[in-house]
């Protein structure tokens, strides 16, 4: 089951579902996020290793950013 399906079968939204990116590899942890008296575990991205591509090409995430336009920067070849 995909978290987008969870979010909603709990009627809990936390994130964005764009912008939507793929690797190849990345070192995740797990997050627990506690709504009242109900607590919920869900991985996050710890760090980024290897080839990451969004939909209009290679691309550098970042784990952690103020803005969301910021959370990754396009590959120099784009």
């Amino acid at each position: 089951m995909s978290l987008k399906i969870e979010q909603r079968l709990d009627d809990f939204f936390f994130t964005e579902s764009k912008p939507r990116i793929y690797t190849t590899g990345a070192y995740l942890v797990p997050m627990e996020i506690v709504e009242g008296n109900k607590s919920r575990f869900v991985w996050v991205v710890d760090q980024f290793d290897d080839d990451t591509y969004k939909e209009d090409g290679l691309c550098s995430p970042k784990v952690y950013a103020f803005e969301k336009e910021k959370m990754f920067e396009m590959g120099a070849n784009q």
